[in-house]
């Protein structure tokens, strides 16, 4: 484990060392380091640095931060903790990476090279490839220098187009920093990302970080890398399309790359009457045939809860439902986090699905949609 602020190196104990070793360690340096007790020029200096080290290390949450910053920073870079805020691409601070490209640009006389770092959105992400790709294929060959530069940019580019490293690093930041702001939710889908970047000794901090969240989340959108790389062959493909005289535009090349992951599609369901369309914008729900004579398929709600537009916390709430509300399952997600439900007013909409349970719950009230 790191120490990148040296708090346990100054408290002369191991990083694994349990609180009381820590506790012991510091009151024996104390006593020794106490200005009142020591005349050394730099006796206050030093008491004051195992007073710092001993305020984060002697507390369970601020050492757990810190152990967990430490993984990727170190002392030139720690961030001040009480002022942290989340690092963002617009309002996006959980679905975002760290694109860290080599662009290089040659003239005859001279060739300049420079990163372009960012943190981006998946298609903000996608964009950036393209536009480096675009500059090194079309600007990077006409110095004898720039040339070979370019050459290893452009392996380079296409091999790592997102920074692990950097992104991990964000993650675990605005992990923290949405829990000194309470917004466990978005914090506990950082934890999540970074889970999947850290070794199995250092996952074990995250899952301790958020053991107290009581948060059920869904995970973050996983970034398709090959996308990212095949857009760094749009130039190369248009050049080579046009060297052959095929026709083909940028554009259409653009649109195959740019495409969005997430199959977004209005549900159709089938009352029993026909066929109506929830008004709610959902991907790959597994769809339940509403038969409002079936009562095998009428659910209640176990606590007090919000039933959302979408399957995520972070769509709008239709309505808050109370426990015991009948409902009618119309759907499911194929993780089995969110359940699909309909509510006496016929409207649609999801609620986690450990909040509902087989069976008629409070009386039904006459003219509800769910049955007949």
């Amino acid at each position: 484990m790191k120490d990148a602020l040296g708090y346990y190196e100054i408290l002369q104990v191991s990083t694994e060392a349990d609180f009381e070793v820590i506790k012991h360690s510091y009151r024996d340096l104390a006593k020794v380091w106490h200005p009142d007790s020591n005349s050394a020029e730099n006796a206050t200096d030093i008491f004051q640095k195992l007073s710092r080290a001993y305020d984060v290390l002697g507390n369970h949450q601020s050492r757990l931060t810190y152990d967990i910053l430490s993984l990727v920073y170190n002392k030139d870079n720690y961030p001040d903790i009480d002022t942290m805020i989340p690092y963002s691409e617009g309002n996006e601070g959980v679905d975002i990476a760290v694109v860290d490209l080599t662009e290089v640009i040659s003239k005859i006389s001279n060739y300049k090279r420079q990163q372009k770092y960012k943190i981006s959105t998946y298609t903000s992400a996608i964009k950036l490839n393209a536009k480096v790709a675009a500059i090194n294929w079309i600007l990077g060959w006409w110095h004898p220098k720039g040339m070979f530069l370019n050459i290893k940019a452009i392996v380079d580019n296409f091999n790592n187009p997102v920074s692990k490293n950097e992104t991990l690093k964000i993650m675990l930041h605005n992990m923290v920093a949405y829990a000194k702001k309470s917004q466990y939710v978005p914090s506990t889908r950082c934890a999540i990302k970074a889970k999947s970047m850290l070794s199995e000794q250092d996952k074990k901090l995250i899952d301790e970080f958020i053991s107290s969240f009581n948060v059920k989340v869904l995970p973050p959108k996983k970034w398709n890398e090959n996308k990212l790389k095949l857009s760094q062959c749009i130039v190369p493909l248009v050049i080579l399309f046009t060297l052959f005289g095929s026709v083909i535009s940028d554009t259409q090349i653009w649109n195959i790359f740019a495409k969005n992951d997430n199959i977004n599609y209005y549900q159709t369901v089938n009352t029993g009457y026909g066929q109506s369309t929830d008004d709610v914008v959902v991907g790959k729900v597994i769809s339940i045939p509403v038969n409002k004579t079936d009562s095998a398929q009428l659910y209640h709600i176990t606590e007090n809860t919000k039933i959302m537009y979408g399957p995520a916390d972070e769509f709008d709430v239709i309505k808050n439902i109370e426990k015991g509300t009948t409902v009618r399952l119309t759907g499911i997600t194929p993780d089995k986090i969110w359940a699909r439900v309909m509510i006496d007013n016929g409207e649609m909409g999801f609620v986690y699905h450990n909040l509902i349970k087989q069976g008629i719950g409070n009386e039904i009230p006459y003219g509800s949609s769910i049955i007949e």
